[in-house]
């Protein structure tokens, strides 16, 4: 198995970060390695399902059918995938915790690779750029949160 994690220490209480997170429509704003999310059944709940595009290597893409298989607001959301190359299982675990500055968050990327001792391989070989892709992902949505364009919600919420 192939697992990543990148953390992060945000400046907003648990539940602002849960409601961007559980906005499966903003993926390709902080998500790296979504170009695009074509289809979404809206926020994240048990069950709930969305599709996205996702470049793979050059110009090849992959299109992934994701669903919502943990769902514990505001602390934790695992997201599950078996459309991805060379994986025959991808799962997105989403984890916050209150911090004293805000909330704590974690992204763990877990690969199980397919095509036996091949896939386990190539899993080896990507593992630099899953992890890059990872911490720049937490990158990207702590700035959503920082500075003077900071993401908000609206008032209404």
């Amino acid at each position: 198995m192939l697992e990543v994690t990148a953390t992060a220490v945000l400046p907003v209480p648990p539940e602002q970060l849960w409601e961007l997170i559980s906005d499966t429509d903003r993926y390709p704003e902080w998500v790296q390695g979504t170009d695009a999310v074509t289809r979404t059944d809206g926020p994240t709940a048990p069950g709930s399902t969305y599709d996205e595009v996702n470049p793979v290597i050059g110009a090849w893409k992959a299109r992934t059918h994701w669903t919502v298989v943990e769902h514990d607001a505001p602390r934790r959301q695992v997201h599950t995938s078996a459309d991805l190359p060379l994986v025959s299982r991808l799962d997105i675990v989403m984890v916050s915790d209150p911090h004293p500055a805000g909330t704590s968050f974690a992204l763990t990327l877990r690969a199980v690779p397919s095509h036996g001792p091949v896939g386990a391989a190539c899993a080896g070989l990507m593992r630099p750029r899953i992890a890059r892709d990872n911490r720049r992902t937490v990158e990207q949505l702590t700035r959503l949160f920082s500075g003077p364009a900071a993401w908000r919600l609206p008032p209404s919420l």
